[in-house]
């Protein structure tokens, strides 16, 4: 039975870990750039179980005990383009990161909802500027045209950090960036690639998980109760 509590425990810990990536994606439906996060449940490997009784073992057969939540993954595909007509608005056509400055380094964006700073650089909604094809902060004047933003691309991008701001990090694993040729879209953004009504879906099945985890676990602590305060009472 303890082991009964464990394996439902660990099935509801699962659903809750999927709930929370679910109403991330569903906080980011209208989120500039933004990609949606997926999770990946694993059931643990089973367990053969066996009864010892005098000098010899009977097999009663196997015990999984429960599933995990491995890990989350980012799906990269993109979302649809929005036209805005405002000439500092950017999307990517295809696979690619816009690069920024940081005081913490280069960072990297899907979002390309920019805008010309009081010194006249292009910069994103936290003032980052946005670097060009050679490195360097591109001055928004008259003769900047969208070809002059840098476009990168990583060999894994899965290895990629989230952070806040719609940026990513990009550690060792991630690999180098790679510049690539990319055609990027003025007067355009790039919307979410979240579809809220799948999401809304999705959070139903996750929620009915939890719901059934929690009715297992009340269940398994009721039978519980009962071989401790009934089993063997002979009054």
């Amino acid at each position: 039975m303890i082991r009964g509590l464990y394996s439902a425990a660990s099935g509801l810990l699962a659903a809750q870990d999927r709930q929370d990536i679910i109403a991330g994606n569903l906080a980011n439906v209208e989120t500039t750039g933004f990609k949606k996060q997926r999770v990946l449940t694993e059931s643990f490997a089973d367990m053969f179980m066996t009864r010892l009784d005098q000098d010899s073992r009977r097999a009663i057969g196997g015990l999984n005990p429960g599933v995990a939540a491995r890990y989350s993954y980012t799906d990269f595909q993109e979302g649809p383009a929005q036209y805005t007509e405002n000439p500092y608005d950017f999307a990517i056509a295809g696979p690619g990161f816009f690069v920024l400055e940081t005081p913490e380094g280069p960072r990297y964006s899907r979002d390309g909802a920019f805008t010309r700073n009081e010194d006249g650089f292009l910069v994103n909604q936290s003032g980052y500027q946005v670097l060009d094809r050679e490195g360097e902060p591109i001055f928004a004047d008259e003769f900047f045209y969208a070809g002059e933003l840098a476009v990168v691309e990583f060999a894994s991008p899965q290895e990629l950090t989230r952070e806040g701001d719609n940026l990513y990090a990009a550690p060792e694993e991630a690999g180098e960036p790679e510049l690539i040729e990319r055609e990027v879209m003025a007067g355009y953004l790039e919307g979410s690639n979240v579809n809220p009504v799948l999401e809304m879906t999705r959070m139903i099945s996750a929620v009915r998980l939890f719901e059934a985890g929690q009715s297992a676990i009340r269940a398994q602590d009721e039978t519980l109760e009962k071989a401790v305060n009934q089993v063997g009472n002979t009054r």
